[in-house]
């Protein structure tokens, strides 16, 4: 039976005694360069800290995860620019619904210290909570006939985007609040 040899380094075992080859010389000795500059490359992040527009709150669903961010950049800002890359994130099962509704209440603690946190640190202006059709959260939270068509699945998401924006107004007087539930197309009907 023959041995088969691997072809580069990250195929195979790492040999730290014996057999040392020039080749795996070269390509540790590579490797370690290539980790080396990346730590010196001026990367485009900002600072923890700084204005920015808004804080987006939206479901976890991975079908929206690219209509999210082709709306935030679509939506004006205060100052007329494109909120693009001028925005925080945050993520939970049903957006807004996730962070008001009961059956998610020990979930609502998480959302709203990290509102604290990014009006603290990133000095926002406005709080963007979009839902989306078909959620499975929502069906969760208000029950299949809740969400059964788009009429009664809008007055669901309603009810519970007008408390959200009642929550955020009632802790940060100073923020405006945009709501709205997001189609599969990421057409976005707004509410309130």
């Amino acid at each position: 039976m023959s041995k088969i040899t691997p072809t580069c380094a990250c195929c195979g075992p790492l040999q730290l005694a014996g057999n040392h080859s020039r080749r795996g010389f070269l390509t540790a000795g590579a490797a370690t360069v290539a980790g080396s500059l990346m730590g010196m490359m001026p990367f485009q992040a900002q600072a923890a800290s700084g204005n920015y527009e808004a804080m987006l709150v939206n479901c976890i669903d991975p079908r929206f995860t690219t209509l999210s961010w082709q709306y935030m950049g679509l939506l004006q800002g205060i100052s007329r620019e494109k909120l693009t890359d001028n925005y925080s994130q945050f993520v939970i099962a049903g957006g807004p619904i996730g962070a008001v509704h009961p059956k998610f209440s020990a979930w609502h603690k998480a959302y709203w210290d990290n509102l604290d946190i990014t009006v603290s640190l990133h000095h926002i202006k406005r709080v963007v909570g979009i839902t989306h059709r078909d959620c499975g959260a929502a069906k969760l939270a208000f029950g299949d006939d809740k969400v059964a068509d788009k009429e009664t699945e809008t007055e669901s998401h309603a009810e519970a985007l007008n408390e959200f924006r009642r929550q955020v107004q009632k802790r940060h007087p100073k923020l405006s609040v945009i709501t709205g539930i997001m189609s599969l197309d990421g057409r976005v009907d707004l509410i309130g």
